[in-house]
């Protein structure tokens, strides 16, 4: 599985990458189809006067040619990544379930 891991207009640090690769690690170990991985941490410092501007974009390529896009915004990058992961395990379950698949 190709994966890429980026930021935006914050470092990342060791700690948010490490729980990016092991939540998609286990991704990949539950369904084993998965081609391709994004994962965009963006920080929104003007965009957003709220709390919630660290937002997590997760990106994830299954074949034939379907893509699931999981997009959450948190307090913290930790929070939001865990969110967006739920939410792509949530797609990919509803991806598989549909019949003919």
């Amino acid at each position: 599985m190709d994966v890429k891991i980026e930021s935006r207009h914050v470092g990342m640090t060791p700690r948010w990458k490490q729980e990016i690769e092991t939540r998609i690690a286990n991704l990949q170990a539950e369904y084993d189809n998965i081609t391709h991985a994004r994962v965009t941490l963006t920080k929104n410092p003007h965009h957003k006067k709220g709390v919630d501007n660290a937002e997590a974009l997760l990106l994830l390529n299954l074949p034939p040619r379907h893509t699931i896009t999981a997009r959450k915004e948190a307090k913290s990058f930790e929070e939001a990544i865990r969110a967006a992961f739920r939410a792509a395990t949530t797609e990919i379950k509803k991806f598989r379930e549909k019949p003919g698949l």
